[in-house]
């Protein structure tokens, strides 16, 4: 497992996890290359990891969870701001022309870390344990 870390600035709640080659209008939708993300937060916490296969499901230490897939074009991922196109938080998935099973993990504040979090795992499509 490779683990990335990042804060994003999130403009009008939202904010994005997309293929570093990928360049989008956040004003119309897209199915490959880039995931939208919401977030109540003004600047919150990302982790990006990615698996050789699935991993466990930690759904109890967070409150919710979405499943999606992502076409990676260049085998690298980032966490990406609306309106600025700056890119943190750069994630080596592997081969490039593939596509990468997504789960997102999000916790709202709490009294010991009061940012917003984000947990987004990748691994191959087709694998699981």
């Amino acid at each position: 497992m490779s683990r990335s870390h990042c804060e994003v600035n999130v403009h009008d709640g939202t904010f994005f996890v997309v293929d570093v080659s990928f360049s989008w209008d956040p004003f119309e939708p897209s199915g490959h290359g880039g995931l939208r993300l919401s977030a109540e937060d003004d600047l919150v916490s990302v982790t990006l990891e990615a698996w050789g296969d699935e991993p466990g499901d930690q759904r109890e230490a967070w409150a919710d969870v979405v499943t999606r897939v992502l076409r990676s074009e260049t085998g690298e991922v980032c966490a990406a701001e609306l309106y600025t196109d700056v890119q943190d938080g750069f994630l080596l998935l592997g081969e490039p022309d593939r596509s990468w099973n997504v789960r997102v993990y999000t916790r709202a504040d709490d009294e010991a870390d009061p940012r917003e979090r984000f947990l987004v795992q990748f691994w191959p499509r087709g694998v699981s344990t």
